[in-house]
């Protein structure tokens, strides 16, 4: 069987009996006028697009970095086409958070090497430390400082491009999160996501979880701050969702918050599985690349997993991790060896890829995990992982699997457990 790794795949040949966890999405791929029609039809709780273009000053586009796919490639030279027909000014910033800066490769990988070549002199970097560049607006009853890149200030229609995903405590990506964290301030995005700490109870809070928004004080937060700075602002999102070869099968648009709910169970329809037993030994991959660039982004696989996991379980994991760690605090966190010292060091000193590290040092203690990657045996070791040097050993645990379970592109995966 082939298993998605890196930009490339992987044989393992399994002899045993096993179940395939892998979403068979037939609907088919939006082409860009398809997906430029349903932007003018297809509105949810909004004007069309033509609208919003016609009506504005000056637009910003918001734009995944090259750690999330969003599938714009077929449809920005169209969009932008459209808008210059109406003689409109228009910037494109990269959402990188508290992620690095996107190299001028990425930049053309996310945008097409033509429309990047055409407008590169319009692209915008964001540095979430750079405090000459963001702008106040307030904070939230959390105290989560509203900082966002002065660009936003500087544009009166505001375009947010993403797909829409599983988030392992905001519950979903894209729609809100491309403006905090997306374009704010490191200290935003820090106080924000610290409100994953249920500090009463010493744990990680149980509505901050993968699919859940209700309730869930990281999402409310992120909400409660676009809200306190979109006066004067007029949205128009682009919700996508993909499937495994990154091409737009659907997608919402319109209001900021209600076209990304929308998006979100649409989302769950596609993707969600329903698996009635858990398994002593799982096969994971993250599907591929961009998904498992660095262990920041592919422990997210890791976690839609869990849930099928028996105690004590078996988990093989594929993740090349082609930028390693990804992060230095998530890198230098696991310095501490285990996850409750971590969890008291995190509420003294926040920092958002530690509780990240936390995250994934939870399930390193609880399961057996080996990791097929880039990694040393020293970093396996250090992150609680089993590191795996051939297709061998993977074959000596699967010998001694009495269930097995496959899920070979866990990142679009949603288990139904109930």
């Amino acid at each position: 069987m082939k298993i998605s790794y890196g930009k490339g795949f992987i044989d393992v040949n399994i002899n045993k009996d096993y179940d395939l966890y892998q979403l068979k999405i037939d609907s088919a791929p939006l082409s860009g006028k398809e997906i430029l029609e349903r932007l003018d039809n297809e509105p949810i709780y909004s004007e069309n697009l033509t609208y919003f273009i016609k009506h504005a000053r000056k637009i910003l586009f918001i734009v995944p970095d090259i750690t999330r796919k969003s599938g714009l490639q077929i449809f920005i030279k169209d969009l932008i086409e459209k808008i210059e027909t109406f003689k409109k000014e228009f910037s494109i910033i990269f959402a990188t958070g508290t992620h690095r800066k996107v190299t001028d490769e990425e930049k053309k990988w996310i945008l097409t090497e033509e429309v990047y070549n055409k407008y590169k002199h319009l692209l915008i970097d964001h540095d979430p430390d750079n405090m000459d560049n963001l702008v106040y607006f307030g904070k939230t009853k959390n105290g989560t400082p509203i900082l966002l890149n002065k660009a936003y200030l500087e544009h009166d229609t505001i375009i947010p491009i993403a797909s829409v995903s599983y988030h392992y405590f905001a519950g979903f990506g894209g729609g809100r999160k491309m403006i905090l964290p997306g374009i704010a301030a490191r200290k935003s995005a820090l106080n924000n996501h610290k409100l994953v700490l249920d500090e009463r109870n010493m744990r990680k809070h149980p509505l901050a979880t993968t699919g859940n928004l209700k309730q869930n004080p990281v999402n409310d937060d992120i909400v409660e701050a676009v809200m306190i700075a979109r006066r004067g602002k007029f949205f128009f999102t682009i919700n996508t969702i993909l499937n495994d070869k990154g091409e737009i099968i659907d997608l919402t648009c319109g209001d900021l918050f209600m076209s990304h709910i929308e998006a979100t169970e649409r989302l769950k329809k596609y993707t969600m599985i329903t698996a009635n037993k858990k398994y002593d030994t799982i096969i994971v991959s993250c599907g591929g690349y961009p998904k498992d660039i660095n262990m920041v982004q592919a422990q997210k696989s890791l976690d839609r997993v869990i849930p099928i996991a028996a105690n004590n379980a078996n988990i093989i994991f594929f993740a090349e991790c082609v930028d390693g760690y990804g992060n230095n605090y998530f890198e230098e966190f696991f310095d501490i060896t285990t996850s409750e010292e971590m969890f008291k060091t995190l509420i003294k000193d926040y920092q958002i890829n530690r509780q990240t590290a936390y995250s994934l040092k939870i399930k390193t203690e609880n399961y057996n995990v080996f990791l097929y990657s880039n990694f040393s045996e020293s970093d396996c070791k250090r992150m609680g992982f089993i590191k795996i040097n051939s297709i061998e050993e993977i074959n000596n645990i699967i010998n001694n699997a009495n269930n097995i379970a496959i899920v070979p592109d866990a990142y679009n995966v949603f288990f139904n457990t109930d």
